[in-house]
């Protein structure tokens, strides 16, 4: 065998055996290690990690947010409105074996945690009116669904099975004394919770709901981050119906504020109005007043200049008389001793 040949084989064999002694974790990835199927350990800082050749697997998922879109599903509100809610979540791996024990990959997880947030978000928007849904109140209500996904209910057998006793600080008892009302049920006392641990159904509570959760990363490693709704519509069917009845109900109230307006422009007309009579009746009173003023300042101003040169006013009279009645085409006969001829015979005279 020639050296080339060698070459070859020991560049086959190094890339046959180097993959099963080390192993490269990037740093958006965690990892487990398993022998034979058997856990060995963690692998969750980034760099480069030795193994067993051949014995050990390494098995790697995503630490950063994933995203899972729900399918779209029709939930009934509180006002038993149907809607049809189209929403997402984002989680995060955070225990990789018991992520890897119960959900296997992320495509087991995304059909998991939307069968998750699909049952949280029907119970919870059960609780909600309309409004409530497509208003800004929709924050509060995936803060609260966000909250509620991250607990897994259980039955009282696995409980029994996980963890040995129902008393246990993982899990959470709610107690629903009323199924018809729009409250979530309210955690167990435990004074109750005593009563639970050795009687599965006490007299004291048989009327009730009881529920038992825990938390959903000792269920399947994973933490949800966050819910949030893409779209909520109405259904197909009623969906034309609802567009006309909002219509009519936009109308309505277009038709109530034209007939506010409408109001409205007549009071303000009718105030201009008033307000132009009155201006109108004060300019009128003004221009009243001051042509009295006027006039009482010329009868003073004449009578005063009567009172200085009568015989002077007398004379301005007559001839004012003069130019009324004397022209070439009117014949006057008067006495002599008239006193409309008394300046003209002075004239005569001088």
């Amino acid at each position: 065998m020639n050296q080339r040949n060698l070459v070859i084989i020991f560049v086959i064999a190094l890339f046959i055996i180097v993959p099963q002694i080390a192993y490269v974790v990037d740093q958006t990835q965690i990892a487990i290690v398993t022998r034979f199927g058997e856990y060995q350990k963690t692998s969750s800082n980034p760099g480069l990690k030795f193994k067993t050749p051949f014995a050990e697997q390494v098995i790697k998922f995503d630490n950063r947010l994933l995203r899972v879109d729900a399918a779209p599903a029709s939930i009934l509100t509180a006002d038993k409105r149907n809607l049809v809610i189209d929403s997402y979540a984002r989680y995060r791996i955070v225990d990789p074996l018991q992520f890897y024990k119960s959900l296997r990959n992320e495509v087991g997880a995304a059909s998991r945690v939307g069968d998750i947030v699909n049952a949280q978000l029907r119970q919870e928007v059960a609780l909600d009116l309309q409004e409530e849904v497509i208003s800004e109140k929709r924050e509060d209500i995936m803060h609260r669904v966000t909250e509620a996904s991250n607990r897994i209910e259980v039955s009282r057998e696995s409980v029994l099975e996980t963890y040995g006793s129902i008393n246990h600080d993982a899990i959470e008892i709610f107690i629903d004394e009323s199924l018809t009302d729009r409250e979530r049920g309210r955690p167990a006392l435990q004074q109750e919770v005593d009563l639970l641990v050795s009687n599965p159904m006490p007299e004291s509570l048989s009327e009730f709901s009881i529920t038992y959760t825990t938390d959903i990363e000792d269920i399947y490693g994973i933490r949800i981050v966050d819910v949030r709704i893409k779209r909520a519509d109405f259904p197909p069917d009623i969906e034309t119906s609802v567009f006309l009845r909002m219509e009519a109900e936009r109308e309505r109230i277009a038709s109530g504020l034209r007939a506010e307006g409408s109001q409205k422009d007549a009071e303000i007309r009718a105030d201009v109005d008033r307000q132009v009579n009155v201006i109108l009746k004060s300019a009128e009173g003004t221009s009243a007043r001051l042509y009295g003023e006027a006039e009482e300042q010329a009868i003073n101003i004449l009578a005063e200049a009567l009172e200085k040169d009568p015989e002077f006013y007398e004379f301005r009279r007559t001839l004012e008389a003069y130019e009324k009645f004397l022209d070439e085409e009117t014949t006057i006969i008067l006495d002599p001793n008239s006193d409309l001829l008394q300046y003209l015979m002075t004239s005569e005279n001088k």
